[in-house]
């Protein structure tokens, strides 16, 4: 069985590697625009000029660094012109690295219920539409995904056995994920939260351990921050465009005037703009704001293009994968989750992830982190499935047997 789920392993990661090279080399690229075209401008100007700002001259601390650090890194090995090429390189980087989300997914499966759960979990990330598109893209998402889910392994891994390195490399993963995309840092506790709920006690002496691991994964950033801006700076400072904001737009009827909104003070202005539609129109307000958003996330794919580049019949067969993911992968964890801790664990962070991107502008693109939670719940379902009808059928057999 181990043997066969490893070679199993083996031929999805080849498939997958397959498919994603297949798609980055014969796709048509447009001219980069909006946060692909921001990100590249940034990578060369800290490369031509030493100064990190983002769609500025001037340094500022509106993104995070980390992806900007990727890309200057390899246009310094594969230089900027022509830049196409160098695009080309983070394209099929991307297309290896996208493969660690897929054994993180595999491992996460095969701790929390079984080796078959994560190879079946495994095959859905593998095929995924928005999983193979996002490799041609110049964005945080290939590289979050794969430090995601090796964040993810390690909280699995520090709930099962708390041991000290499991906090070390848990703090060092998160202050990487941070400095990807900064919206991973609320899921920092739950795994605390388990360890209390399940021991009744929390070792502070590790806890501290990964602290200081994610504190010294920051610490550069905090320091260049302190040193340009004479304050301290935790994650950004600014505002590149304020998506709390773009969310109090209730089923995008365009009600926000951007030409007269304080550019310094967006947050405060949504805020406003919540405060006055529930007084106004309270029920239009709360259903954008609880099922109106919900139905945006799980309604559409985020895929681009990527349909026109693959037969109907094969792009009919990922919407409903798509559809399955949501319902079944849902309903197990809503179902299941009071039963066992592992799926439990996984509603939790699912949860936990959902409600902070429910805060914001709802759009396709941020299911991208959650589909993970929804992939091993449903492959958890599919495997009780077939252990149940495996038993069923010996059972059946050996009566048959005994007439």
């Amino acid at each position: 069985m181990k043997r066969s789920i490893h070679f199993g392993l083996l031929l999805l990661m080849a498939a997958a590697l397959f498919v994603r090279l297949h798609y980055v080399l014969e796709a048509e690229y447009p001219p980069l625009e909006w946060d692909q075209l921001e990100y590249t401008k940034t990578a060369i100007q800290l490369l031509e000029k030493g100064i990190y700002a983002y769609r500025d001259s001037v340094p500022n601390a509106l993104v995070t660094p980390g992806f900007p650090l990727i890309l200057a890194a390899i246009f310094k090995v594969t230089g900027h012109e022509p830049l196409e090429s160098a695009l080309m390189a983070v394209r099929l980087l991307n297309c290896f690295v996208s493969l660690g989300a897929i054994l993180f997914i595999f491992l996460i499966g095969k701790r929390l219920f079984h080796p078959l759960t994560g190879l079946i979990a495994a095959g859905f990330a593998a095929v995924y539409p928005s999983y193979v598109w996002s490799t041609s893209l110049i964005l945080t998402e290939v590289p979050f995904l794969t430090v995601f889910m090796a964040l993810l392994y390690v909280q699995v891994r520090l709930i099962q056995e708390n041991k000290w390195k499991d906090h070390v490399w848990m703090g060092a993963l998160l202050g990487i994920c941070v400095l990807i995309r900064p919206n991973v840092f609320p899921l920092a506790l739950l795994p605390y939260v388990f360890i209390w709920i399940r021991s009744r006690q929390i070792e502070t002496r590790y806890a501290f351990l990964g602290l200081a691991s994610f504190v010294c994964v920051m610490l550069p950033w905090w320091i260049r921050n302190g040193l340009v801006f004479h304050s301290f700076v935790f994650i950004a400072k600014g505002e590149a465009g304020n998506p709390f904001l773009g969310g109090t737009d209730p089923y995008f009827q365009n009600t926000i005037d951007w030409d007269h909104i304080d550019k310094d003070h967006q947050f405060a202005e949504g805020v406003q703009r919540i405060k006055e539609g529930m007084m106004t129109d309270p029920i239009l307000w709360i259903k954008w704001l609880t099922i109106g958003k919900l139905a945006v996330f799980f309604k559409t794919m985020w895929v681009g293009p990527y349909p026109f580049s693959v037969p109907a019949w094969y792009t009919n067969i990922l919407t409903h994968l798509h559809s399955f993911l949501i319902a079944i992968g849902s309903l197990t964890m809503l179902a299941i989750g009071s039963r066992k801790w592992e799926l439990a664990y996984l509603a939790a962070a699912f949860l936990t992830f959902l409600g902070i991107h429910m805060l914001f502008i709802p759009v396709d693109r941020y299911l991208y982190g959650m589909l993970p939670f929804l992939m091993l719940a449903s492959a958890y379902a599919i495997t009780q499935a077939i252990f149940l009808l495996r038993y069923a059928w010996s059972t059946s057999l050996q009566q048959w047997k005994g007439l």
